[in-house]
């Protein structure tokens, strides 16, 4: 029974607690900042009039573009040490200068404050937790990984639950939309830079828990170019299978949520009943992956290994896309979101950073980044605008959910090949 035990819950090393406590209330107060922010970011929105979801996605991938390079500039002048005072600070500046436009501009203002903001956010939800895990990645082997980042994900999760408890406490709900006054805003971007601020502080106390990390300097600067990321995606065999992995599963992702949006409109007519859904489904996710990521991520990766998670996903995927085209109801777009979603934060997810800890510093502080950001927006893109295109060509929305079914087979067999090239 001890033996049973022992094997189903990972060991922490006596010298790698308060690493992982560090990382835990690290990434804790990334994801309270962000989840703060996204009821400011849909007001905000309201008020800038944006509902076209294409052309909001293209603006996105647009601006993830532009930034990589500068992003990959700076990791290459600067001590690692300081990457993430450097680029939290920005993110902060950026968020009281939007503080400042809410406060004082007129109504023609806050219209483009609204825009601007909207695009803004998407950015930084994938840039701060990018680099929380290019920062902590770099603390824990392989081997480790394996055994800490389910643990290290659950403070995100806890986070993340803070943060959304946070900003309710500042909404008034009417009828299932939700309407935040002006001293919402003001308060929850306080609250969010407050966050950052935190996870500052907390990130110059992290210390490498692998006292034979040689690799490990707080002062080492990486060196390269700007434009690295973009050169390593297509020489490094293991980077690009893992962009093209990324590329497919936000590409289908999108696309599979645009398809049940459609269901869940046919299904009901009342904002009211579908904003009760869309609260079920976060009421069932936030606890189900806590308790994933607490108790199974690491007996899941140490025992099956990576390849049996990446291979996993186009399966979940086929399901839903075949499930979608034959059977498109309400409860399977319940039962659908909520196994796609977990799946992702308590296995995928760490998975993938488990396979980054096995590549180069350039490949972890840059391609990492570039992935996670521009990669991602752009499968976000290119996942929507296929749904938007073939259903203005009159497909019906059955028959675009069968034509993803190859695609979710190709990821499969992708995540099959990056899990094999990644050699962990």
């Amino acid at each position: 029974m001890s033996q049973t035990s022992e094997s189903f819950f990972p060991s922490f090393k006596k010298e790698e607690f308060f690493p992982l406590l560090k990382s835990f209330a690290f990434f804790f107060f990334v994801l309270a900042s962000w989840y703060a922010l996204r009821p400011v970011r849909n007001e905000m929105a309201i008020q800038g009039g944006i509902f076209n979801l294409p052309y909001i996605l293209l603006a996105i991938v647009i601006v993830m573009g532009l930034i990589n390079p500068v992003y990959s500039w700076l990791v290459s002048k600067i001590k690692t040490s300081r990457i993430v005072i450097y680029c939290y600070s920005f993110f902060i500046l950026n968020l009281i200068i939007f503080l400042l436009c809410w406060s004082f501009f007129g109504e023609v203002g806050r219209q483009w404050t609204g825009r601007a903001f909207y695009i803004w956010c998407n950015v930084y939800s994938f840039f701060v937790v990018s680099i929380f895990w290019v920062t902590v990645i770099n603390y824990f082997s392989t081997s480790d990984a394996k055994r800490v980042f389910g643990v290290v994900s659950a403070g995100g999760s806890l986070g993340a639950f803070f943060g959304s408890t946070t900003a309710r406490y500042f909404s008034t709900e009417i009828c299932g939309k939700s309407s935040i006054s002006d001293l919402g805003p003001i308060s929850l971007i306080i609250f969010s830079i407050s966050c950052l601020l935190i996870a500052i502080l907390i990130s110059r106390t992290l210390t490498s828990s692998n006292a034979s990390n040689k690799e490990m300097n707080d002062n080492e600067i990486i060196g390269g170019t700007s434009l690295e990321a973009f050169k390593n995606t297509l020489k490094n065999i293991p980077v690009r299978f893992m962009a093209l992995y990324i590329l497919l599963w936000t590409g289908l992702s999108t696309a599979a949520w645009m398809i049940s949006l459609t269901i869940i409109q046919d299904w009901s007519s009342d904002p009211c009943e579908r904003t009760a859904f869309f609260a079920q489904i976060e009421q069932i996710v936030t606890p189900l992956t806590l308790i994933m990521q607490i108790f199974f991520t690491s007996y899941l990766l140490r025992t099956l290994g990576i390849i049996p998670i990446l291979t996993l996903y186009g399966v979940f995927l086929l399901v839903a896309f075949g499930t979608y085209a034959t059977y498109p109801t309400i409860t399977a777009v319940l039962v659908l979101t909520v196994l796609i979603r977990v799946f992702e934060y308590a296995f995928n997810k760490p998975t993938r950073e488990t396979i980054f800890t096995s590549l180069s510093k350039q490949d972890r502080y840059k391609s990492t980044v570039m992935m996670d950001t521009f990669v991602a927006r752009t499968g976000d893109y290119l996942g929507g605008q296929s749904v938007t295109i073939l259903t203005v060509f009159g497909l019906a929305i059955g028959s675009v959910a069968y034509a993803a079914l190859p695609v979710a087979v190709l990821l499969s067999i992708v995540g099959y090949k990056a899990a094999k090239s990644a050699k962990i």
